[in-house]
C-alpha cells in the first residue's frame, strides 16, 4: 500500500471510529447530560478528530 493511500485509510478509519464514538456515547452514555453538556462532547471529540487528521496530513501539505 502506498503512502497517500495509507492516509486516506486512516482517515476513513479516524472519521469511521469517531462516528462510532458519537452514536455510542451520545445515545447510551448521556442521559442525564443537557442539550449543552452533549454539544461540548461532540464539538471536544470533533476536535480531537481534526487534530489526528491535520497531523496525518500535515506532512504532505508541506510537501505538494
Amino acid at each position: 500500500m502506498n503512502n497517500m493511500a495509507a492516509k486516506i485509510a486512516g482517515s476513513v478509519v479516524a472519521f469511521l471510529g469517531w462516528l462510532a464514538f458519537i452514536v455510542i456515547y451520545l445515545a447510551f452514555f448521556t442521559e442525564s447530560f443537557t442539550f449543552w453538556q452533549k454539544l461540548a462532547v461532540f464539538i471536544a471529540s470533533g476536535a480531537i478528530l481534526l487534530a489526528i487528521l491535520i497531523i496525518l496530513w500535515v506532512k504532505w501539505a508541506i510537501n505538494w
